[in-house]
């Protein structure tokens, strides 16, 4: 058994495990230390992560693509902006899959990955014990990505999208479109994203937010509509990308049930009104590697962004059409760069009622009186 035992084990593994594992081989214990990450498969992810950054990032080496202006387009309204001192960057799921497979647990053997289901964790007064569907392993202390039974996900943010590619030039590579509901119809939540990688290829994806997924023709019918409406004929499609993020409104805990250290999604790091997860992650796990046998504490949300979260969810969740008009208030009257700055919860609370005051005012009022 004393082969089966380490000092950290991660089970899920995922996106959060691998960020996590990036900021611990920085740390001097790690070297001498044994660490097993149990994921359910094998990885290759096709999907990208999006995030925006100030500074020079961690896996700046896997960004494939950055872009310093963003548009957003509504009814009868649209902008583009230079979103200084931001850039919108991009990293496809492959790329940062295939650096870990290939470069990073090859170059650091202390590590081990081992694909399988993980049953149950235990935790005794000297460790932990975590059993698999085909073995058993201890350790001395559980790092979890697996995502909590119970979570109320009310609602989804799901996406279909094509990459595509013209034979003439047709995109502007350096603007990416973050939110169009200029060609939705209808009583949805639903808006087009555009990642242009030059001026033939780009990312063209559909967005709801809903409780559930729909069929693939509705997706592809939209988006093939929304494609020849803003760029024309003649596009072929490379490759298809798809998902669906749970929204979670509860409050997360660094402390999943079983006792063990949360990541990820159970711990909070995917923003409820936006399903951004990849940039608070990588904080989260910055500050989880630092804080491993010292004092610093890792970063907690202020309660202020989580009760905005809810309000926004449930306007979208019960009154979509209202959300689009909120959407388009927002962008109207601030610019993309203060947005971005509120999304990464980094303002202070004079510049949040600011932005509150210029949005229609009735739709959060009634959600506030309900919840006293």
């Amino acid at each position: 058994m004393q082969d089966h035992h380490y000092d950290i084990i991660i089970t899920g593994g995922g996106a959060a495990g691998r960020i996590l594992l990036h900021f611990l081989s920085a740390e001097d214990y790690f070297r001498n230390w044994r660490i097993l990450v149990l994921e359910s498969g094998n990885r290759i992810h096709e999907k990208t992560w999006c995030f925006w950054k100030k500074d020079t990032h961690p896996f700046e080496h896997l960004i494939c693509k950055e872009w310093t202006d963003l548009s957003f387009a509504g009814t009868g309204y649209a902008k583009s902006e230079n979103i200084a001192p931001y850039s919108y960057c991009c990293i496809r799921g492959a790329d940062f899959d295939n650096y870990f497979n290939q470069q990073f647990f090859p170059a650091h053997p202390n590590v081990t990955l081992v694909n399988d289901t993980v049953v149950r964790t235990t935790q005794h007064n000297d460790g932990w014990t975590v059993q698999t569907s085909t073995g058993c392993y201890t350790g001395s202390q559980v790092i979890s990505n697996l995502a909590a039974a119970g979570q109320n996900n009310r609602l989804l943010q799901h996406f279909f999208g094509w990459f595509i590619e013209y034979d003439t030039p047709v995109f502007d590579p350096g603007k990416a479109v973050l939110m169009d509901f200029s060609t939705v119809h209808g009583d949805n939540f639903c808006f087009y994203y555009v990642l242009p990688f030059s001026e033939k290829k780009a990312l063209v994806e559909c967005t709801y937010y809903s409780g559930s997924t729909l069929p693939e023709a509705t997706y592809t019918a939209q988006l093939d509509a929304y494609i020849l409406k803003q760029y024309g004929p003649g596009f072929r499609r490379l490759q298809t990308e798809r998902g669906a993020i749970p929204l979670i409104e509860e409050a997360p805990s660094v402390v999943a049930p079983d006792g063990s250290l949360a990541i990820g999604q159970s711990a909070g790091m995917i923003k409820a009104s936006t399903g951004y997860a990849f940039q608070r992650m990588t904080e989260d796990a910055r500050l989880l590697a630092a804080s491993i046998g010292k004092t610093q504490q890792r970063r907690r949300r202020h309660n202020r962004f989580r009760f905005y979260d809810r309000l926004l969810l449930s306007i979208i969740r019960e009154e979509p059409a209202k959300a689009v008009a909120i959407f388009q208030r927002l962008f109207e009257h601030r610019r993309i760069s203060e947005i971005l700055t509120f999304l990464d919860e980094d303002s202070c609370l004079r510049d949040e009622i600011k932005i509150f005051s210029q949005l229609p005012w009735w739709p959060f009022l009634k959600r506030i009186h309900k919840s006293l």
